[in-house]
């Protein structure tokens, strides 16, 4: 039987890597393939010579808001999700940077944000996953072992298939409050002081000139919003985005280009409290659609990871003395989480740095990874494609053995691979 749609050239996020695929239509365990949706793993998590499309997979099953849950095949962006539940009042408790990737790739990664909450599966209730065993119901309390060791595990034990969510008690907009500083010791102090009061904390740094401003946010609940937002509430209609057509030539953006653009943004961002939309605050670069593309051919790394602060401050040394500055910088602060099989998240900061792929990019990378391994830090798979194998090892060690460990259990002949998986394990 022919599972295939076509063969297609496919890339991670930053377009590095990018390879030709064929894409199936069908889970087919006949051949070794990985499960993919929209594309929004920022490296070679994603790839594979087969990928599996599930952004088919895409219809809401059951809703009960005295409950608070919702049910939805796998398939579904956090967008739709989003534009159904606002006008509602209602929220998913963790979202990520962007709204435009499926419940199935926030489960695979795990994915956090802004929330102080948690990460997402925290609030995933239970879901159905297709392995090359068979196919399982799973929550905390049915087959537990699988369902936490689904969280995190990059789509190599099994595909999920549909998920329960959690769903609170939310707004549209969002009271933000803005702390102007200079470099990124300033902006941890104000992170570990302040975040414990609001319900969301991230900063933006601008690494040419450490400038950075520090958000903190709690939802502005409809009774209290000004009248012209109250008649807009139950109105939602998603923003207007601006299109990049083409992949831009390689000199597009550029050290001065950059520069100059985040010294007009950290002037023009609205210092102290203000009310922002939804989207605006937690989806800034949802806005511009493909907006990978302004990186050109070459494509462009992001390098994140967490640790205690001191290795934050240690990256932004290392980044000083070599004079190779990311364009976007962004500062958030983890809490623990438990139960998991195969987990970025602990105790610490996350510093997530966009380069575009050059050369002496790489190079310096290699010194973040020294700083990660001393620092007893983790490397964050969802973004990355270039960590040598002996470095991934190191930092996740037991996660490694657990993973394979449950992986064999589920899928023994490794049917489930991607080009992450090859290249690391």
């Amino acid at each position: 039987m022919n599972t295939s749609k076509n063969l297609s050239f496919i890339c991670g996020w930053g377009r590095f890597p990018c390879i030709e695929a064929n894409v199936l239509d069908k889970i087919d365990f006949s051949k070794s393939f990985i499960p993919r949706a929209y594309g929004r793993s920022y490296g070679d998590e994603a790839l594979y010579r087969n990928v599996y499309d599930t952004t088919g997979l895409n219809l809401f099953l059951d809703v009960d808001f005295e409950k608070e849950y919702i049910e939805v095949q796998a398939g579904t962006q956090l967008k739709k999700i989003l534009e159904f539940l606002l006008p509602r009042g209602y929220v998913l408790p963790v979202v990520p940077g962007t709204s435009l990737i499926s419940v199935g790739g926030a489960i695979a990664n795990d994915i956090h944000g802004k929330s102080s909450k948690g990460v997402f599966g925290d609030f995933v209730e239970g879901f159905e996953i297709i392995t090359p065993k068979d196919v399982y119901r799973c929550s905390k309390e049915e087959n537990g072992e699988l369902f936490w060791g689904t969280m995190g595990s990059m789509g190599l034990i099994g595909i999920v298939s549909k998920a329960k969510l959690k769903i609170s008690k939310g707004s549209q907009y969002i009271r933000q409050n803005i702390i102007p500083t200079k470099g990124i010791g300033k902006a941890i102090e104000l992170l570990e002081t302040f975040d414990k009061d609001y319900e969301f904390s991230v900063c933006w740094l601008d690494a040419f000139t450490e400038n950075a401003l520090v958000m903190f946010g709690d939802y502005e609940y409809y009774e209290h919003l000004p009248l012209d937002l109250k008649f807009h509430f139950k109105a939602f209609k998603s923003k207007k985005t601006i299109e990049i057509p083409f992949v831009m030539p390689n000199f597009i953006v550029n050290d001065l280009d950059m520069r100059a653009y985040n010294i007009y943004y950290f002037n023009k961002m609205p210092k102290g409290e203000s009310l922002v939309h939804y989207f605006d605050f937690f989806f800034p670069l949802d806005n511009i659609k493909n907006w990978n593309r302004l990186y050109g051919k070459r494509g462009f790394l992001q390098y994140q990871f967490v640790g205690p602060k001191e290795a934050c401050i240690e990256v932004f040394d290392i980044i000083k003395s070599y004079k190779i500055y990311p364009y976007l910088v962004v500062l958030k602060r983890l809490k623990n989480t438990s139960n998991r099989v195969f987990s970025f998240v602990k105790e610490g900061f996350t510093l997530a740095l966009d380069f575009p792929v050059r050369e002496d990019v790489l190079n310096m990378l290699y010194k973040f990874d020294d700083i990660v391994v001393r620092y007893n830090g983790l490397i964050y798979m969802a973004k990355d494609s270039r960590v040598p194998k002996e470095v991934f090892q190191y930092v996740y060690k037991d996660q490694i053995k657990a993973l394979l460990s449950l992986k064999a259990k589920y899928d023994e002949n490794f049917i489930l691979k991607s080009l992450m998986f090859e290249r690391l394990l």
